[in-house]
């Protein structure tokens, strides 16, 4: 029986510009992903994308409003077998702003993350962004008056 993740995922935005976390697949190529992950047992959903926007990225930051969510189902049984705790997620994602502070020392990156860099929303969209279903759509989430249901995707590929 597989397992269903949540996810804390984070819009970080400071000066106009959101953070994104670079990674590198199995086969070397660049992607991009939300700071954030896996919610941990009797955490909020709040909690967790603090949490994890500081082991990953060294940043104190705040959620401002709940922004979007997302599925991903990949459907590739190797990778099922080798990633059952990652092959089905649903992202919460919210919109961040930076706190005032010094920013810490990296505690965990993410999986296959090589760095982190800020991008303009639009530069943002054209970068092959995870998840998939937020690619050409940044500016959307980041606009609208409440939250963008991304909807559910099936995934063959093998990411990791």
């Amino acid at each position: 029986m597989g397992v269903i993740r949540n996810s804390a995922k984070a819009l970080v935005i400071k000066e106009g510009k959101i953070l994104l976390n670079s990674h590198l697949d199995s086969t070397g190529a660049v992607y991009y992903d939300l700071p954030g992950g896996g919610q941990h047992a009797f955490e909020t959903m709040e909690e967790a994308v603090v949490r994890e926007v500081l082991e990953e990225t060294g940043l104190t930051v705040e959620p401002v409003r709940f922004a979007a969510l997302a599925e991903e189902i990949f459907t590739n049984p190797g990778m099922r077998e080798r990633y059952p705790g990652y092959c089905h997620r649903v992202m919460h994602i919210f919109l961040t702003r930076v706190l005032p502070g010094p920013v810490r020392e990296r505690a965990e990156m993410d999986f296959q993350q090589t760095g982190s860099r800020w991008v303009t929303p639009a530069g943002a969209e054209d970068l092959p962004l995870v998840p998939v279903q937020l690619r050409g759509r940044v500016r959307e989430v980041l606009s609208a008056p409440g939250p963008v249901y991304l909807g559910s995707r099936r995934r063959d590929e093998v990411c990791m």
